[in-house]
């Protein structure tokens, strides 16, 4: 296994394979996407480091423990990063993204870059044979985009103006998955080849202070950075839903908040909601595999460091794909 122990600093460890408590399978992950959370990790802005980094990534079963599905053994699966210990308070409320007892894949607890790694059978999900690795790798987005979609019937909104703050990976599969549902989207991005991206993909963009004032009822701010976060609050108007999916620095104006009736909701992950990502690529209504950019046969050290070190040149790809003995 790879782990980060300081920023820009990867160490290989050899630890024993895992063998399957009751309930649990072991997989081989064999693709990891890299996601915003792990190039946190590697500029050293995570809480807890060392850490064995990334989570969205898909595997191949390869041992099943006492009370898991046999059929499960040689499936070709991807994994809900979310521990969910299912009896706590917030999963009893219906929040496993944030249990009080599990972890988080590659931010709290050990992530997906190793040789084996024990799950329990019910965070695998089977990955149909019209969904290849590489767009597996980018499916926590999408499963986020559902989790949103589930907030947004559960406050009965209908759809109208949407505003994504940020046109990664998460900004332009959440805007797809917002058009699909009639919503009028518009991804804010600073990037001139971003906003392209979004633009070929049908959705419209702009520079950030390009437009100003209250224009969106559903504003997605998935930057992660002050500025962002600032400018999804100025967007949206009274009564709107603000989503925040990042952990950016901002000071949230609970006054202002208060006054135009903002219902603002942090987003952790998509927990719960892999199943229903994978059909939506399965079924063509998504395409994440669309956003990768580069992909990278991992063998050691070397490559893992020059793959990580791709995200810090001036123009990074939008999504890299690790491709893992």
């Amino acid at each position: 296994m790879w782990q980060l122990t300081d920023a820009f600093t990867f160490n290989e460890e050899i630890r024993p394979l895992p063998e399957p408590r009751p309930g649990e399978v072991v997989v081989h992950p064999t693709a990891v996407g890299i996601c915003g959370t792990d190039l946190h990790a590697w500029r050293g802005r995570l809480d807890r480091l060392p850490i064995v980094p990334t989570h969205d990534g898909i595997g191949i079963v390869t041992n099943v423990g006492p009370r898991a599905d046999p059929a499960l053994r040689g499936a070709r699966v991807v994994i809900d990063p979310v521990d969910q210990c299912g009896t706590c308070a917030s999963c009893r409320a219906g929040h496993p993204g944030v249990c009080l007892v599990g972890g988080y894949l590659g931010m709290t607890v050990d992530g997906l870059l190793a040789e084996r790694v024990a799950l329990p059978a019910a965070r695998v999900v089977p990955v149909p044979p019209s969904v290849g690795d590489d767009a597996a790798t980018v499916l926590e987005p999408v499963a986020i985009g559902f989790r949103i979609r589930a907030e947004i019937a559960a406050r009965r909104i209908t759809p109208g103006t949407a505003l994504l703050i940020g046109g990664g990976p998460l900004g332009l599969l959440i805007g797809q998955l917002l058009a699909h549902d009639g919503w009028l989207v518009t991804i804010e991005e600073p990037s001139a080849e971003r906003r392209a991206r979004a633009h070929n993909l049908g959705l419209a963009a702009s520079a950030p202070g390009e437009h100003s004032g209250w224009r969106a009822t559903l504003v997605v701010d998935t930057s992660a950075v002050e500025p962002g976060t600032r400018a999804a609050l100025a967007a949206a108007v009274p009564g709107a839903l603000v989503i925040l999916l990042g952990r950016s620095p901002a000071d949230v104006p609970a006054g202002d908040i208060l006054l135009r009736e903002i219902d603002l909701l942090g987003i952790r992950g998509g927990a719960g909601h892999y199943a229903d990502a994978l059909a939506a690529v399965a079924n063509g209504t998504l395409d994440p595999a669309s956003l990768v950019d580069e992909m990278h046969e991992i063998n050691d050290l070397g490559d893992l460091e020059k793959a990580f070190s791709s995200h810090d040149r001036p123009i990074p790809p939008l999504r890299s794909v690790l491709h893992l003995p």
